[in-house]
Order: C-alpha cells, then sequence, then structure tokens
C-alpha cells in the first residue's frame, strides 16, 4: 500500500478538521501522520481490526460497512468523503465495530492515537468540530433507522439514491457522482439487487432518471424526492 507525507498546509481539502487546529500544531501534525492511498476495494480497516487512531480523508470516497448474520453479506452503514473522519467509531475500544472500504482511490490521513490525544488537549476548535461531526452523524444513522422501519423497498432504494447523491453530489452534467453498483444501493437500503433494478426501472420510466450502464442521470431531483418526500 503506498504512502506519502504531504504537508497539510499544502492541502487543498479545506473541510479537514486539522485546518481547525492552531498553526503550530497544523506544522507539527506533518511529521505524526501517515498518508495512504487506497485503490478502490481496498480496505482502510477491516471489522475486528485493533484502533490504533484516527482516519481522515484528504479525497475520495469509502463506503462504511457492517457484516450481517449472512455470510458475505455486508451492509453499508454510512458514506464517507472528503473531509470526512473513519474509524471513529472505534477511538476509545479495543476493535474497530464497523469496516471502512475505498470506493475508487482514495487519500486518507491517519493520526494515531497518542497524537490525537495531545491534539485533543491543547484545540477546542478541532474538538467542537469533530464533536459536531459525531452529532450530525448520529442524527442521520438515526433518521435512516428510523425512516427504514416505516419504509416500502421502493422508498427505502429511493431513499438510498438520494443519500448517495447527498453525500457525494451530482457532476455538471447531474450524474452521480460516484460509481455505485446496484448491489452497494441494495446494500444500503437493505435489500437485494433485483430490487434495486426494479426500482430504478419505474423511476426511469416516470423520467426522475436514466441509466447509462451502471451511471444513473438525474432529470428530475424533484420528481425523485416526492417519493419520499414524508421522510424528508
Amino acid at each position: 500500500m503506498p504512502r506519502k507525507k504531504i504537508k497539510c498546509g499544502e492541502c487543498t481539502n479545506a473541510q479537514c478538521f486539522v485546518k481547525r487546529c492552531n498553526f503550530d500544531f497544523i506544522t507539527s501534525i506533518d511529521d505524526k501522520k501517515n498518508q495512504l492511498v487506497l485503490k478502490k476495494g481496498q480496505p482502510v480497516f477491516q471489522e475486528g481490526d485493533h484502533v490504533f487512531g484516527i482516519y481522515f480523508i484528504q479525497k475520495g470516497k469509502v463506503k462504511v460497512v457492517s457484516s450481517t448474520s449472512q455470510e458475505d453479506v455486508q451492509q453499508i452503514v454510512r458514506l464517507a468523503t472528503d473531509g470526512h473522519l473513519l474509524g471513529h467509531r472505534g477511538y476509545g475500544n479495543e476493535t474497530y465495530p464497523i469496516g471502512a472500504i475505498a470506493m475508487d482511490e482514495t487519500k486518507v490521513c491517519f493520526i494515531d492515537n497518542n497524537n490525537l490525544l495531545e491534539i485533543f488537549k491543547a484545540n477546542f476548535d478541532f474538538v467542537y468540530a469533530i464533536m459536531m461531526f459525531y452529532s450530525t452523524e448520529l442524527r442521520k444513522s438515526e433518521d435512516r433507522t428510523k425512516n427504514f422501519g416505516r419504509m416500502t423497498v421502493n422508498e427505502k432504494v429511493i431513499f438510498s439514491l438520494l443519500y448517495l447523491i447527498d453525500t457525494f453530489g451530482l457532476d455538471s452534467n447531474n450524474l452521480f457522482n460516484a460509481v455505485v453498483s446496484r448491489q452497494e444501493i441494495a446494500d444500503i437500503a437493505g435489500t437485494n439487487a433485483d430490487q434495486v433494478s426494479r426500482t430504478i426501472s419505474q423511476l426511469r420510466d416516470l423520467g426522475h432518471i436514466s441509466t447509462k450502464g451502471s451511471a444513473i442521470l438525474v432529470n428530475d431531483l424533484d420528481g425523485l424526492k416526492s417519493g419520499v418526500r414524508k421522510y424528508l
């Protein structure tokens, strides 16, 4: 796995939490962190791995996964992108309760527990920003859990498509700004790839989206939202 250091002051990711630190700490972090460059499908860490620190996504897309009772079946519990944290659910515990897998080429910066504790003690803005991130992610997770318990399968798929858009965005042509398989959408929605394909076909017939292979083009975002409006 290739590794190289980058200077935080030269990093173009304005959302990174490290940028909330005092200048002296930002400079010192350069000497204390590692950067990992992962290819699509490579794990950042795996469920059950020992916790040595927290990962900060500099650039890329990651799915946070949890194993299910079925062999070789994963549930996507969260999506993460530039500026997000990974591994924070394991911080303070012995092992990670979830895993994280790169969805495309992804660069992450790793800070170990000892150095992270030093940063926490000396940088209030850094701690506050991370606390707010925890709070926002917890609220989103609770909302998904609550809503999924009341949704039809079609609604779960639509909600999952909107979650992908909310996290990764759309490009200038209104294409999903991520290459996502039908199975990955199913892993978010808690269903199967066949059901995802059926829902996508229905949305295409309604004119809300278009497809070209696995790529999804959004023609009518409001129309897409209308299918789950009561949950938004």
